[in-house]
């Protein structure tokens, strides 16, 4: 076979590939500049700067809290190398998203029901995997997921901690960002790295700052005012207060049992925060139909460049 028929076979293969991970019946001319969340759909990116501050423990309370509230969530779990959040919640994933990478099922089949409301997408993939995705790969991943948004009035991201560039597309997926830090300066530093990269690649995002395990409200509250302040001086980033988590020993307990703290410990200090916090979430008005700015993930000179600055 000759150099050219070998290219063009190989290009047909990779189509045949990214139509089955994307669930369309035909390929596409050119890959979407936008894509178009659900109106009502609220897409929630909930990250960190640096790991260790319990952002699945916040994904996972948070989601309790909201489907006591009535709530529909899909928590997708896009946090490589960590402790699985469906067997965290005492379910076990029987497929991964690997699998829908490599084209062997539908992201619909990968849905884990744990019950009460809560739904997981799991990430099921190591690090090397997950640091490895392609541009093409990201934005395949993604339409598959807005294919399940009719289900779920909000969707939870777990993303990996820091600046790569898996970290900040999946984060870029939602137009509203809770950032997760601690009263560590190296939270504190980290969050700002963070915040300062994703604003400077879309002006457009919604910033929330929760302070997780603190002594109390009030050293909470300080944080974020000179956390916010910082960001307003110098990246013109206006920042809301999702609120404050107390440390609670009970949320280690809660991980032991594998159950959310919110519903094996109702009324703990720490299942209180997140009760607030859910609250605070569903009294805001309805999202509309937000468009996704994530045509440049298609292009790899873009997110070339997008990793060259990571």
């Amino acid at each position: 076979m000759t150099a050219s028929r070998l290219a063009t076979a190989a290009a047909t293969d990779q189509a045949d590939t990214l139509r089955r991970l994307a669930g369309r019946s035909k390929v596409e001319a050119a890959p979407p500049d936008l894509l178009q969340v659900r109106e009502g759909l609220r897409v929630i990116s909930v990250t960190s700067g640096k790991g260790g501050v319990g952002k699945s423990s916040v994904v996972v309370n948070l989601a309790a809290s909201l489907a006591a509230s009535g709530q529909r969530v899909l928590i997708i779990d896009s946090n490589p190398g960590m402790g699985d959040i469906c067997l965290r919640l005492g379910k076990e994933a029987p497929y991964r998203l690997s699998q829908v990478l490599n084209g062997e099922i539908p992201m619909e089949e990968t849905v884990v029901d744990v019950g009460g409301g809560i739904s997981v997408l799991p990430a099921g993939m190591d690090m090397q995997q997950y640091t490895s995705l392609s541009p093409r790969e990201r934005l395949s991943l993604l339409q598959g997921m807005l294919r399940l948004e009719d289900g779920y009035d909000y969707f939870l991201i777990d993303t990996g901690a820091g600046i790569s560039a898996n970290v900040t597309s999946f984060a870029a997926m939602a137009r509203e960002i809770m950032l997760v830090v601690t009263p560590e300066p190296t939270s504190i530093t980290d969050a700002y790295a963070l915040v300062k990269t994703l604003s400077g690649r879309d002006s457009g995002l919604k910033f929330r700052l929760l302070v997780n395990m603190c002594r109390d409200a009030e050293e909470g509250a300080t944080l974020f005012s000179k956390l916010s302040a910082i960001t307003g001086r110098f990246l013109q980033i206006s920042m809301d207060h999702a609120g404050s988590i107390l440390h609670d020993d009970l949320l280690v307990e809660s991980v032991r049992r594998r159950g959310a703290l919110c519903r094996l410990y109702p009324d703990a200090k720490g299942s209180l925060g997140f009760r607030i916090l859910a609250q605070k979430l569903t009294a805001e008005p309805p999202a509309g139909g937000a468009p996704m700015p994530i045509g440049p993930m298609a292009s790899s000179k873009l997110w070339r460049n997008h990793e060259l600055s990571s």
